[in-house]
């Protein structure tokens, strides 16, 4: 929808929309009865959200950005309904979960897109709130009375949002991944998004990092041409945040440091100590070790600068 004034935005007609469509990718699994609940909820939610976006005072929100929070309302509804059927929740308790779901989307991402958030941001912002909210409210049924346990065990377990990722690319590959977890597919899967423009040797070197089965689904993953469009953007996303944070802190290299770090070693060292450690390098190291006796800098790359500073220091001791 293109940006246009907020009441030009048809809430009725966009959630009709996203409830139609949510019944085209229900899963076999869910019987028909379940089935009509999730299209059912997600048009009234969807609707709801819809009026009260147009309906609010000095709002500065266009078209565009109501449809997008209504469709962020609509997809989460879509998934957590599914969770909650299969985890057997009975259906009197069901819509009162969901509520709080379309309650704390609807929070959340309207207050992101009215900041201007990038869309990454606000996937993973909102896929968190709704992990957040969802075990509050099993915790809040199970400390009722109304829920057991293994039910509410259950319930937390399930991640439709992955397992319709599976399916959406499980079948173009060859590779039976019946063995692996979901969540280790769809981090393959978003990591051949992210690595597939990479330099060939860079992308070998990091499939001689996963074990084969891992390997040959990655490699699966990397040949297909339209992966991007087969996986759900909130997963990809969700695992992109996930490397992101486990990757370690990039280290900036300060060439100045590094080379006041190999002067104060060169300065307590003997002078033919030093010569005979660099004896069989290469011309350039010979020159930069040099330079702290003649005063005169000599520049290379930085990481080659801390490199030799190091290789000083453990062979001087």
């Amino acid at each position: 929808m293109a940006e246009s004034d907020l009441k030009t935005f048809n809430c009725e007609a966009f959630a009709k929309d996203l409830a139609s469509q949510a019944s085209q990718v229900v899963p076999n699994d869910i019987k028909k009865p379940d089935k009509d609940f999730i299209v059912e909820i997600i048009f009234r939610f969807c609707k709801m959200a819809g009026d009260a976006l147009i309906k609010e005072e000095n709002s500065k929100l266009n078209a565009s950005q109501a449809s997008l929070i209504t469709q962020f309302i609509g997809e989460w509804i879509f998934h957590k309904s599914v969770d909650i059927i299969r985890a057997g929740i009975e259906i009197k308790y069901r819509e009162a979960i969901l509520q709080k779901v379309a309650f704390t989307v609807f929070d959340i991402a309207k207050k992101a897109v009215e900041k201007d958030l990038p869309q990454d941001q606000l996937i993973s912002l909102v896929e968190a709130q709704v992990k957040k909210c969802f075990t509050k409210a099993m915790e809040d049924l199970k400390e009722r009375g109304l829920l057991t346990q293994q039910v509410a065990d259950n319930a937390l377990s399930q991640s439709n949002i992955d397992s319709m990722a599976i399916e959406q690319v499980e079948e173009e590959t060859a590779i039976d991944i019946a063995a692996m977890s979901d969540s280790k597919i769809v981090k393959l899967a978003s990591l051949a998004v992210l690595i597939k423009n990479f330099p060939t040797e860079k992308i070998k070197n990091i499939l001689q990092k996963f074990n084969k089965p891992e390997r040959d689904v990655l490699m699966q993953y990397l040949k297909m041409p339209d992966l991007e469009q087969k996986l759900d953007t909130s997963a990809t996303m969700r695992c992109f945040e996930e490397m992101k944070n486990t990757l370690p802190e990039v280290i900036v290299i300060s060439y100045d440091k590094a080379y006041k770090k190999m002067c104060k070693i060169v300065k307590n060292s003997s002078k033919d100590t030093i010569l005979n450690i660099i004896k069989k390098e290469r011309p350039a190291i010979k020159d930069f070790v040099n330079s702290c006796y003649t005063k005169n800098k000599k520049r290379i790359p930085a990481h080659i600068a801390d490199i030799v500073s190091k290789y000083l220091e453990e062979n001087v001791s």
